[in-house]
């Protein structure tokens, strides 16, 4: 088999394989006897019909059946002799299959481009972590306050102000019909709270329990239901219950009502240290994002473009999850996938340049990831997940997301030693 390679460019290879005709011989001949072993042609029995009969009814499958063959034989090989590791799926361009010759065909693929990542060592990087404000530890008490706070039914009936918490039974309806989906009964609403039909929380404002009344909501034209969009829908509400929320007194009890807390000191000592933990992740993060911008800006190189659109497609796929965990189907905001995904684009392109330099200097410095640290961040991520490890464990090895998993650790790792190495100021 001869096997050459074209370099189109630096991230793109054209695999030529030509095999002798002697194995493409063998392989059309063990196909014919096998195919006239279970051909039923009239006038002929299974295994007794004639070679140039065979051709006639079968010329077409045999050749298609022995390319498809003689390609996924040889190229696994040819990668492997060429030392190529394609990112992308090969776009292959079968030759002819003539018989007595050789029988050629080309694949090509893309791959990661070769890169050398000089000056990373020392990089110059500004950042300071900001000093804790005693508004947020306030605003973080509130909080709290506001999570454990209790609804209780007012005393004496009046009419709904902002920020009650109403119950209500309503039904919309659009051009005088019914809408099918806009019907609720015993809704709990926080009005002025924003998380609820817009416009309508401030118009139930002044209605008393036990009251009914049409309320007309205008949707703009930028809605994201694009049903609604640009209609004016008429809800009928009636008011059922008005609650006020009672917050409790924040004081040593509270702090020991929460969990392990001496005192409303020490709760107060244990939220300025996740207030501090977590400014100091922000300037973490804030230095490595530097990094990451000096690193692409001084080394520029073509990126696979497999790789950009499978990184695009994996943001789309986060969305996805991110809004199915908020209860929002992606398909119902009128937003088609391939313009998010294009929309993801730059971002993708940054993130992929950014894996191909860290791997890189991965390399270049010798850093690995260990089997212990692998089962480590399984373990991390079965806590935070209250799951057993194994459970998590037999997730990520059944999905294939192990080696995903691992490129995130060594990306961390490269990061945490370029920072380690940095001069901050």
């Amino acid at each position: 088999m001869n096997i050459t390679v074209e370099e189109i460019s630096s991230i793109k290879k054209k695999v030529q394989v030509e095999i002798p005709d002697e194995q493409v011989t063998k392989e059309v001949e063990t196909l014919y006897k096998e195919v006239g072993a279970k051909a039923k042609i009239k006038g002929f029995r299974p295994g007794k019909v004639p070679r140039n009969i065979l051709e006639r009814y079968f010329k077409d499958y045999v050749k298609g059946e022995v390319i498809q063959k003689l390609i996924q034989e040889t190229y696994p090989t040819a990668l492997s002799e060429k030392n190529i590791h394609p990112v992308s799926l090969p776009v292959i361009d079968p030759g002819e299959l003539e018989s007595g010759k050789p029988f050629q065909y080309s694949a090509t693929v893309e791959v990661k481009p070769e890169l050398k990542i000089e000056n990373y060592i020392g990089l110059k990087l500004e950042g300071k972590k900001e000093e804790i404000k005693e508004e947020e530890l306030e605003s973080r008490l509130k909080d709290l306050q506001n999570l454990h706070a209790q609804l209780k039914t007012i005393p004496q009936p009046r009419p709904v102000r902002h920020g009650d918490y109403v119950i209500i039974d309503y039904e919309a309806r659009m051009e005088n019909k019914p809408l099918e989906e806009g019907k609720g009964i015993d809704v709990t609403v926080e009005v002025g709270g924003g998380r609820f039909i817009p416009g309508l929380e401030d118009k139930m404002i002044g209605l008393t329990p036990e009251e009914e009344k049409e309320i007309e909501v205008f949707f703009p034209e930028d809605y994201g239901y694009k049903k609604l969009a640009g209609k004016t829908i008429s809800f009928l509400v009636k008011v059922k219950e008005i609650k006020e929320k009672v917050l409790p007194p924040l004081d040593d009890e509270f702090a020991k009502d929460l969990g392990d807390y001496a005192s409303l000191e020490d709760l107060k000592r244990k939220l300025q240290e996740e207030i501090e933990k977590e400014k100091e992740m922000m300037l973490d993060r804030k230095l490595k994002d530097q990094i990451i911008d000096q690193l692409i800006q001084a080394h520029s190189f073509e990126v696979p473009e497999s790789m950009v659109e499978e990184q695009a497609k994996a943001l789309v796929s986060d969305t996805q999850l991110r809004l199915a965990s908020q209860g929002i189907v992606l398909k119902n905001l009128n937003i088609p996938e391939e313009k998010l995904q294009e929309d993801y684009r730059e971002v993708a392109q940054k993130q992929v340049k950014t894996f191909l330099i860290l791997e890189t200097i991965a390399s270049q410095e010798g850093i690995t990831v260990t089997d212990e640290e692998v089962e480590e961040r399984l373990r991390s991520i079965a806590e935070r997940a209250h799951q057993k490890i194994e459970v998590v464990k037999r997730y990520y090895e059944t999905n294939g997301l192990i080696p995903e998993l691992k490129t995130g650790i060594l990306t961390d790792k490269t990061l945490n030693f370029l920072l380690g190495k940095a001069n901050i100021s």
